[in-house]
């Protein structure tokens, strides 16, 4: 009996090493042993003697249902039983002598004939629970697998469930995050906990995903979905668990945001409220936060809730950082306002359900194109759903267009010469992108159609008009001769936008550097595509990867040049104009950070090497950062992932007249454009009407020095009237960049009166303002904003009076001055019309002003860089060079607190501190923040993309 233990005891170490090494059941197909697999060399021998010494036969062994082995040692059946063998059958079924097999419970008949059971290690286990199921092939590692099909590898000693792509070529499907891919499409297959992460590199980029479960990858970052979609869940389920699918950091000149996992953050100048402070310090009342110098999370238009089962009341609760509040999607932003889009949900249940794709904004906006608004209120810090693109979409269900009031969707209302108020067609607006210039809003909807809103500046709405004047407060869509949009751009220092289209070709419209003006979206090249995922946005100009990997940049006019220093390989790069020569850096294939020697390199605030200490630190830093210190799937990386450079384009010094104190100091000009001696301030008071109200103002002047009534311009001497200062800035700022920002108030009905702006000596614009039904020109300049009454025959009709803002940019003189001069004058016998008009009527009648006057002198040669290091959630941000208020200075840790007075300056500045010192002196210039060393950001730990 001891000896057929043993055997037992051989045989199943040979059955256990047979499945672990042919991932199979070594049985025949009456489901006994097949002993020819065994009796060979790497099993039981060839010369195993398989003679049961108890019954004198050779050993039977089976398998049941489960593939689990059994020994039929003690008896083959019932009828072998003998109890005078009982003490034997004791010694059979003693556990002492056994390690690999389990004997008989008991020595029972019953029990006997089930023979001793075969213990499998828990790989062999698992092997043979798949067989038993029939369901999964195993193969091993020298056999092909069957494509399109699931299977598991026997490798190594572990069982690996993988996916068959195709012959030979597999992918594992239960993987331990954070998962590491260099193809989206294998994503579809692989499962880890539901919430963990996959890095995923996809053309020349990586994105992070995370797992919803149900073999469902959501994107976390600005990565394309994988084409999974989860049904089984509620609408409220998917407001709850809804993670965007796009990082957006915006850095300006003084101030930024940042939408990370669906919420806005916020810094820098809070004019309109926009950084999302409504009012002043808790702890002191008297400091306004006019800069905050640390993320404020903003806030979001709240809406009651209905759950199925009760209304959620979050209104009256002002609970505005509740659960349910909107995730943004995109987000944008300018001077005056921070906009964003919320997502777009479209499933089916039970019928097609659609919802979402809202524009929100904060800032300065009004009760008239935004919902919770109160109609006294110009600004709010809140994000407020704007009632155009909102229309229609309340039973969340995508209708066909219907015929509504101009007035139905937000916006003022339109009559006819009747009093019937005009109606329009419309159809619900979904959207899923926006950008931003100065002025100017461009958002693009699921079905490819762009919109913008704002003023037309440098032909920025993209309508087809070279109207400047144009205020367009109820979304238009850009002239785009039936192209359809996939994604639309803005640089960050001039009034452009650019868009690709679904062949993969890119448009252009707005300000070129050059001053040349595109007026609607403009093919730049008929032959070149682009990667979609490859626009680089910039201070001036657009970088771009072609379908050829190669890199382009706009230049001139719509022109495209090859820039051979970025190789095609590159996931990320940027490139910045210093006057004649092109800067660059880029981040290659392999993670690390290379470029020109500008922004590889330590410099001091002035752009000159800094000392050798310096540049050891410098340099130290930055190699750590550019070191292979990671390995994915085999390969060597570094950490870099995303890069840009910025144009600080700060405000340096700035001067702002409104005349709300009655005085025009140091203004001169015309003698009739004088009351007592001074240039005249005029005082209109608000009528109460929804004009915008004048108040006090330069003016009203006349159109010449002298009246001539109603006489053709035949009959008189041009002798243009005119107001003119002089801004002396000072020599410390001489040739600066300056931007001048006015509003010219024309009164009355002119015909062909020019108006004229001077700069400096040179005139910048020459303007002609006609109105509907004159017999030599119609709609000429006639789009200004209405005011309230000031000439004598002011109504809100052809004859209103109306503002028009300008915005010119220039350059101080040598001496750091800026001559301003505003005239107007009638027209020159060269003129069109010279011969058949009457104008220069009395200043009662026929007039202008001025008003609102803001010289800003900036510095726009500093720049800095930022970049990201790592993927996904693994992201941190570092920056280095002249960040100024665009990097909230308390997320580098840089700050001073011995030159700040109050603990509350520390978090929020006033306007008259703005350029108060706050960093350590090394980090300090003159005012603004100098990062002299690649700097970790905090807060910044996301994937972003820079816009």
């Amino acid at each position: 009996m001891k000896s057929l233990i043993q055997k037992e005891e051989y045989i199943s170490l040979a059955i256990n090493k047979y499945i672990l090494q042919t991932g199979t059941i070594p049985k025949k197909s009456d489901d006994t042993l097949d002993w020819e697999k065994l009796q060979v060399e790497d099993y039981l021998g060839v010369n195993f003697n398989k003679t049961n010494p108890v019954t004198l036969k050779d050993i039977v062994i089976t398998f049941d249902e489960k593939n689990s082995a059994f020994i039929k040692g003690a008896i083959e059946k019932e009828a072998d039983y003998k109890e005078e063998y009982n003490y034997l059958y004791n010694f059979y079924t003693n556990k002492v002598f056994r390690v690999n097999t389990i004997p008989p419970k008991n020595i029972t008949k019953t029990e006997l004939v089930k023979g001793s059971l075969v213990l499998y290690n828990s790989l062999q286990k698992e092997i043979a629970t798949v067989l038993t199921k029939n369901e999964t092939s195993i193969f091993l590692p020298s056999q092909t697998c069957n494509s399109a099909q699931y299977f598991y590898e026997l490798k190594n000693e572990k069982l690996i469930y993988k996916y068959c792509k195709t012959a030979g070529n597999s992918i594992e499907v239960y993987q331990k995050a954070p998962v590491y891919l260099d193809n989206l499409d294998d994503l579809a297959y692989i499962k880890v906990g539901i919430g963990e992460k996959a890095y995923v590199k996809d053309g020349n980029s990586w994105y992070e995903y995370y797992y919803e479960g149900n073999s469902t990858w959501i994107p976390s970052g600005t990565g394309r979905t994988t084409g999974q979609v989860n049904d089984e869940i509620s609408i409220g389920d998917r407001i709850l668990s809804y993670i965007p699918d796009a990082k957006d950091l915006l850095l300006r000149r003084d101030g930024g945001c940042m939408l990370a996992n669906g919420d806005i953050f916020c810094w820098g100048n809070n004019k309109y409220k926009k950084a999302g402070i409504a009012s002043y310090g808790q702890l002191d009342t008297s400091l306004t936060p006019d800069y905050v110098n640390t993320p404020v999370m903003l806030k979001v238009q709240i809406e009651n809730i209905d759950t199925g089962t009760e209304i959620l009341d979050l209104k009256t609760k002002n609970w505005y950082n509740n659960p349910y509040r909107i995730k943004f999607e995109k987000m944008a932003m300018n001077s005056s306002g921070v906009c964003a889009i919320s997502p777009l949900f479209n499933y089916f249940e039970g019928t097609q359900k659609k919802f979402g794709g809202d524009l929100y904004c904060n800032g300065q906006i009004t009760q008239l194109y935004f919902e919770n608004i109160s109609s006294t209120v110009s600004e709010t810090s809140i994000l407020s759903k704007n009632k155009f693109f909102a229309w229609g979409k309340s039973d969340q269900i995508d209708d066909s267009s219907k015929l509504i009031k101009i007035s139905d969707d937000g916006g003022p209302i339109v009559k006819d010469g009747s009093g019937n108020e005009l109606m329009i067609t419309r159809d619900e607006i979904y959207l899923i992108d926006i950008v931003m210039v100065e002025d100017t809003i461009a958002v693009l909807s699921d079905e490819g159609k762009i919109y913008t809103i704002g003023r037309n500046y440098k032909g920025g709405l993209g309508i087809g008009s070279n109207d400047k004047f144009i205020v367009q407060l109820t979304p238009e869509e850009v002239k785009s001769n039936g192209v359809i949009f996939k994604k639309i751009f803005a640089l960050r220092d001039i009034a452009m936008f650019g868009a690709i289209d679904s062949n993969n070709y890119f448009y252009i419209w707005g300000e070129r550097p050059n001053g040349t003006v595109y007026y609607e979206p403009t093919l730049v090249s008929s032959s070149l595509k682009f990667n979609p995922d490859g626009i680089f946005t910039n201070s001036k100009d657009f970088l771009l990867k072609g379908v050829d990997n190669s890199f382009y940049r706009t230049v001139g006019n719509k022109e495209l040049t090859k820039v051979e220093s970025i190789p095609s390989g590159a996931i990320s790069a940027s490139i910045y104009d210093d006057n004649s020569q092109e800067l660059y850096v880029y981040i290659n294939e392999s993670m690390q950070l290379f470029g020109s020697n500008n922004y590889l390199t330590c410099k001091t605030t002035s752009g000159t090497n800094c000392t050798t200490t310096d540049s050891k630190v410098f340099s130290t830093a930055l190699d750590e950062l550019n070191s292979f210190s990671n390995n994915f799937n085999g390969k060597d990386y570094a950490n870099f992932s995303n890069v840009s450079i910025y144009q600080l384009d700060t405000v340096k010094y700035e001067i702002f007249e409104d005349f709300e104190d009655g005085k025009s100091t140091d203004w001169d000009g015309s003698s009739i454009n004088k009351s007592s001696g001074k240039i005249r301030v005029t005082s209109v008071n608000d009528d109460g009407t929804d004009e915008i109200p004048v108040t006090k103002f330069l003016g009203n002047f006349n159109i010449e020095e002298v009246e001539y009534g109603s006489q053709p311009a035949t009959n008189y001497t041009n002798r243009p009237s005119y107001i003119e200062k002089t801004f002396s800035i000072g020599s410390s700022y001489a040739n600066n960049e300056v931007e001048l920002e006015f509003d010219f108030y024309e009164i009355d009905t002119w015909d062909f009166e020019r108006f004229t702006v001077t700069l400096n000596d040179v005139v910048f614009v020459e303007d002609n303002f006609i109105h509907d039904n004159h017999p030599y020109l119609s709609d000429v300049n006639d789009t200004g904003e209405s005011l309230q009454k000031v000439g004598s025959s002011g109504s809100y009709n052809n004859d209103n009076d109306e503002k028009y803002h300008y915005k010119i940019r220039t350059k101080l003189d040598s001496a750091g001055k800026l001559k301003v001069r505003f005239s107007t004058r009638g027209l020159k016998n060269t003129d069109y019309g010279y011969n058949g008009w009457s104008f220069a009527q009395s200043r009662g009648d026929e007039s202008w002003g001025i008003d609102n006057v803001h010289v800003k002198v900036k510095e726009t040669s500093k720049t800095f860089v930022c970049a990201m290091t790592g993927i996904g959630s693994q992201s941190q941000m570092y920056c280095w060079g002249n960040v100024g208020r665009s990097i909230p200075i308390l997320s580098t840790s840089l700050y001073d607190v011995s030159k700040i007075n109050t603990i509350n300056k520390l978090f929020i500045s006033q306007e008259n501190d703005k350029t108060s010192q706050m960093a350590f002196d090394n980090f300090d210039n003159n005012g603004n923040l100098f990062l002299k060393y690649p700097t970790y950001i905090g807060g910044f730990d996301y994937a972003f993309y820079f816009k």
